[in-house]
């Protein structure tokens, strides 16, 4: 039985440790810059299938990897280790990206602000959810950081989260921005042009 690389290594551990800090930090950041302006129940149980997911993702990941060490890669994790860090920077990069594309309008809770419009500018030109393939991507990039054949399959858990999220968030934007948002389903795809 083999220990995932940021057990074996020390120096890994403290890399995928700040790492973690560092998503962690910038998501705290988003929740402080685009806090909700009032109130809403409008999802909340989306919310929590979203912060169920995440869990899954970074606690259940590293837990999975330490328990079922028979699926541990050995073959290349350090590079491994280092394209999941990659993939996650990426993913964060471009989830960052659509937070500020959104500016005020972005809140971590379904809600519309006042005077908000439909954006379609930016990731927005093509992806109706932009952050959400960002945060996928950044957690597809951990889990393949925790270097254990297993460890991706707890995306899946967000991704299920997801699929119950969009179809709200998009009822609820439909109901308040009307046909602007409507026209804006039509020509953009959920996720990944041409496949979600």
């Amino acid at each position: 039985m083999t220990a995932p690389l940021f057990v074996a290594e020390p120096l890994v551990g403290l890399a995928l440790a700040v790492a973690q800090a560092a998503w962690f930090v910038s998501e705290v950041r988003i929740g402080r810059r685009h806090g909700p302006t009032t109130p809403s129940t409008v999802g909340r149980c989306t919310g929590l299938a979203v912060g169920l997911g995440l869990v899954a993702v970074y606690a259940g990941g590293p837990l999975l990897s330490l328990t079922v060490t028979g699926a541990t890669i050995t073959t290349a994790p350090l590079l491994c280790f280092v394209a999941g860090l990659v993939i996650a920077a990426v993913g964060q990069g471009f989830r960052l990206r659509a937070v500020r594309e959104l500016g005020a309008s972005f809140t971590f809770e379904l809600q519309t602000v006042a005077g908000q419009r439909v954006i379609d500018t930016g990731p927005y030109a093509r992806i109706r959810h932009p952050s959400y393939t960002g945060a996928l991507i950044c957690a597809l990039g951990f889990t393949v950081s925790y270097t254990n054949w297993l460890a991706p399959l707890t995306v899946l858990v967000l991704g299920a989260a997801y699929v119950v999220r969009i179809p709200a968030e998009e009822r609820m934007l439909v109901a308040e921005l009307g046909d602007p948002y409507r026209r804006y389903i039509d020509r953009t795809w959920r996720l990944v042009p041409h496949l979600l």
